[in-house]
């Protein structure tokens, strides 16, 4: 059994969820009321146009980068000024781009915003948990999409969980950039990008359709801006909110014809209901969103005004102690497990090292002082630190730390599998050097923090060399002569010589990480 920390007393907290996708910026602040409602205190949104900007290498420009440094600074100036807790994600465009990680380091250290950048499956997740929270879905098996400006994300969730999820290189920006070349716009031009978008649908809405759905969502921009073409067509009046509504098949047919006789940007800006800023994207998104509604035969859908930000508002109550609890309605201890169950490894062992490593990082608090993050990363990577040994004993540590860093874990950004991944690299062996892969690109704190969690999980795995379970508690006692002495309960009688002798040899990375000398004592 995990000895996790009691659920922590809701608070209310002031958060700014900052999304930096592939057409926009956008920041919501909002006041968390509960673990399930909020009230936005501001918003913020600025079009920066991120996948219109990477270059024919794959790199996004240093134009780029000053755009989006005004945007950012401006709304960490508004989030300072609100003293809410911000967290940015960073989408398709971020993680496709060749010096994506580059280019959110010098974000950070002009603006002081530390960029996520997410998997497309998290970013999947994510929307499906902002959807959620907005929508009565929960009791219905429902598709999501959501068509952003580099990605188009596509989810089946019930209950709560994603039963599919995947993410599309079929952004309106991306798709702009692709096949619109002309103005007017060509009938060849259309074809083959009408072509292209059905040839990556269909296989992925094949497993839809097996799967099934009860209703469709969709959210983000595309879907709202064709609803307000279409109100703007029939001379409807702008509806008093746009959330819960409804755009039915009829009404996308209506908008695409609209569209086709509208073959010049100058021709579409004019289009009544129709944002102008929009114009030159608009037709790239509805292909996307006219397609999937053919291919599945959808009569309508229900528009959602929650998506990603608000995926990323309770995603971060979540994390921030609600979700430490090691139980199955944890959606990260769930990936973890189930990563780990792909490679076979063996679950009483990683449960009784994971025990060890969660002991001693929570008995170790007035040592190290690390925020409750590094303890979900610690156990998980004590979880995971044998799935190396799928290829074979020689490197596993390092096949692990591969399969983990190249995984897509659901619930986790791709910095903290780089951490997870980097903690499992050390926890045998060698300690990290400056200039290790990945490890080199962490800050100092992060890198004493790995270090830390490093240390730890080398102990927890030596107190159970024999892989027999033996050692049933750990208790930390701070000696009065500036010494730390680790108290060893066993079980019954029986004999520890293997995990002593390997728990010597650990504890020197041990007293080196934590400035200290260890005694092992044991106690019968």
């Amino acid at each position: 059994m995990l000895n996790s920390p009691n659920k922590k007393v809701f608070e209310k907290k002031r958060i700014a969820a900052i999304d930096v996708g592939s057409n926009s910026v956008h920041m919501l602040v909002v006041d968390m009321e509960s673990t399930n409602s909020f009230t936005i205190i501001a918003s913020e949104k600025d079009q920066v146009r991120l996948a219109a900007s990477i270059d024919e290498d794959g790199n996004l420009t240093n134009e780029a980068l000053n755009k989006a440094i005004v945007v950012l600074k401006k709304m960490k100036e508004i989030a300072d000024g609100l003293r809410a807790q911000i967290r940015a994600v960073g989408t398709s465009a971020l993680r496709e781009a060749k010096n994506g990680t580059d280019f959110v380091a010098k974000l950070y250290k002009k603006t002081g915003i530390d960029i996520e950048i997410i998997s497309g499956h998290e970013e999947a997740r994510l929307v499906y948990l902002g959807v959620q929270q907005g929508l009565p879905i929960q009791g219905k098996s429902t598709l999501i999409v959501d068509i952003g400006g580099g990605s188009t994300e596509i989810v089946v969730g019930q209950w709560g969980e994603e039963r599919f999820a995947t993410s599309l290189k079929l952004g309106c920006v991306r798709l702009t950039q692709g096949f619109i070349h002309t103005d007017p716009l060509g009938d060849d031009h259309l074809r083959a990008l009408e072509l292209y978008i059905n040839t990556r649908l269909e296989p992925v809405l094949s497993e839809v359709e097996r799967i099934g759905f009860d209703c469709a969502v969709g959210s983000s921009g595309t879907i709202k801006s064709i609803k307000s073409l279409v109100l703007g067509l029939t001379n409807t009046p702008p509806l008093q909110t746009m959330h819960g509504s409804t755009l039915t098949a009829k009404e996308i047919w209506t908008a695409k014809e609209a569209l086709l006789r509208a073959r010049s940007l100058k021709e579409r800006k004019q289009l009544p209901g129709l944002d102008s800023k929009r114009a030159d994207i608009i037709v790239a998104g509805l292909f996307v969103l006219s397609s999937i509604t053919k291919i599945l035969g959808i009569r309508e859908w229900t528009i959602s005004l929650t998506a990603l930000r608000e995926g990323i508002l309770f995603d971060t109550m979540l994390r921030d102690g609600f979700w430490l609890q090691g139980d199955t309605s944890d959606v990260r201890w769930r990936s973890v497990r189930s990563f780990g169950q792909k490679f076979h490894v063996d679950e009483a062992h990683a449960f009784h090292i994971t025990s060890f490593a969660v002991s001693l990082f929570d008995q170790l608090t007035f040592k190290h002082s690390l925020p409750s993050a590094w303890r979900e990363f610690l156990r998980s990577a004590a979880y995971l630190h044998e799935c190396g040994l799928f290829i074979g004993h020689t490197g596993h540590h390092k096949h692990t730390f591969y399969f983990i860093r190249n995984a897509s874990l659901p619930g986790f950004t791709t910095r903290e599998m780089q951490i997870i991944a980097t903690i499992v690299r050390y926890h045998r062996k060698r300690m990290p050097r400056d200039n290790d892969e990945v490890y080199c690109d962490f800050d100092k704190e992060m890198q004493k923090a790995v270090n830390i969690c490093a240390a730890i999980l080398r102990l927890a795995v030596s107190l159970d060399r024999g892989r027999q379970g033996k050692i049933q508690e750990i208790i930390v006692k701070e000696n009065s002569s500036s010494k730390m002495s680790l108290a060893v309960h066993l079980r019954a009688t029986h004999d520890i010589e293997l995990e002593m002798y390997e728990a010597a040899i650990e504890k020197k990375a041990f007293e080196n990480v934590f400035m200290c000398s260890l005694e092992i004592v044991l106690e019968q």
